[in-house]
């Protein structure tokens, strides 16, 4: 098949470390499709990365792989859910001159609004499935609330099938209105070669951590939502009651001069350290190092951070968000309310004084190759769906205005 992946989530010039885990499932499904992927890049980020130029046409990623990366114009801070009119103002031409001498056979997106309604409306003025996969705050956090919301819904709703990260969203999004016959759950994969149990002291070693620290890892963007406050909070907490724990926290973003003000007000100094962002081909060492993984977040899907921990052999403290619960052992792992310092310091203390069980009912994360023949099989059965309906009468695309095929396809899929 050929495949049109339209996502700003997705590793580019500008921020190679962005959406890891999008770029991983595409560079699987390259193993047996040809892909192209469209990822809008923000005109913010392009200003302030100017020393990096983004290329004009489109590169190669790998032999079946390419990429475009338009610019996205937008006001910023405004008129929100009109983004996805700005982002396909943004991309039209892009799309139109990538794909002038043959269309794909399916558009697959991530992030519900905008990305996924300008990809829906792409897949209808191509004639083909619009598949949509949701990871987590797109549909948790911005579809619940606000202008926003029926935005999201409709892209749902219309999408030929819905693909979610957790069990948790996928009931959810049903629970909003869209049919349970077209969502699907895809949990992420893990690099095998990358993420697998070894010895802890070999990766203290090799990162120059203390071999005989008690040593948290927390991984993830510091943003909102992650909620690294909290944590931070806790350490502190931990710090008064005596307890030489070190921390660490893996990644970039808007909050670091907070969480470094946050650090100095507690006296966390050589206690609790930013590392920023790492190459995934560092962090499973991080993993293997860690006496215990640790994720406070307000919301996720299926956060990779703890499959890829998992996969490492590691234990974690967590929020009790989202699909966490989906893959939480009842014994090595605990659980506790988001935005709870105290709790999370007891779980911190309890969880390293307690050895993990030897006895583990864990999940086995999926190898990113499955991961990706699951997506292609959905993809697959929306061809087949679509070819159905068309052999039932509906006229093709190239007769129809990009409306008339929206009205017949949808009308005519969803019964």
């Amino acid at each position: 098949m050929k495949i049109l992946f339209v996502s700003n989530v997705h590793p580019n010039p500008l921020a190679p470390g962005k959406g890891t885990f999008n770029g991983a499932l595409i560079r699987a499904l390259g193993q047996q499709h040809d892909v192209h992927v469209v990822c809008p890049v923000s005109w913010v980020d392009r200003l302030r990365g100017r020393k990096t130029v983004l290329p004009k046409t489109p590169i190669l990623l790998q032999p079946t792989v390419t990429a475009s990366y338009p610019t996205f114009w937008y006001p910023p801070k405004v008129l929100r859910s009109q983004y996805d009119r700005f982002l396909e103002w943004s991309i039209q031409g892009r799309v139109e001159r990538d794909f002038r001498s043959a269309r794909p056979d399916a558009v697959l997106s991530y992030w519900a609004h905008p990305d996924g309604a300008v990809a829906l409306r792409i897949a209808r003025r191509l004639g083909v499935p619009a598949i949509s996969m949701v990871g987590g705050s797109d549909v948790l956090l911005i579809g619940k609330h606000g202008t926003r919301r029926t935005a999201i819904l409709n892209t749902l709703v219309n999408s030929d099938a819905v693909i979610a990260v957790s069990s948790d969203i996928a009931q959810q999004i049903i629970a909003d209105g869209v049919e349970a016959e077209k969502v699907f759950v895809v949990r992420r994969g893990v690099d095998e070669k990358l993420f697998y149990p070894g010895d802890k002291d070999a990766a203290r070693r090799k990162l120059g951590l203390p071999l005989n620290a008690r040593i948290l890892v927390g991984v993830g963007r510091l943003v909102p939502v992650k909620d690294w406050p909290t944590l931070v909070a806790a350490c502190g907490q931990l710090h008064q009651q005596g307890s030489g724990v070190r921390c660490y926290v893996l990644g970039d973003g808007p909050g670091r001069s907070a969480l470094e003000q946050q650090i100095v007000n507690l006296g966390l100094q050589g206690r609790v350290e930013l590392r920023g962002g790492q190459p995934q081909a560092d962090l499973g060492d991080w993993y293997r190092a860690a006496d215990l993984v640790v994720l406070p977040s307000l919301s996720e899907g299926i956060p990779n951070v703890l499959l890829e921990a998992i996969a490492c052999g590691a234990s974690f403290v967590a929020s009790n968000v989202g699909g966490i619960p989906e893959i939480a052992d009842p014994v090595s792992d605990l659980l506790v309310p988001a935005g709870e310092p105290q709790q999370l310091a007891a779980a911190i203390q309890t969880r390293l004084e307690t050895e993990p069980s030897q006895h583990r009912q864990r999940v086995k994360p999926l190898s990113w190759m499955a991961s990706a023949e699951q997506v292609s099989n959905i993809i697959q059965k929306c061809r087949s769906q679509r070819n159905q309906v068309f052999a039932e009468g509906i006229p093709e695309p190239s007769d129809l205005s990009s409306d008339q095929v929206e009205s017949h396809y949808t009308e005519t899929i969803s019964t």
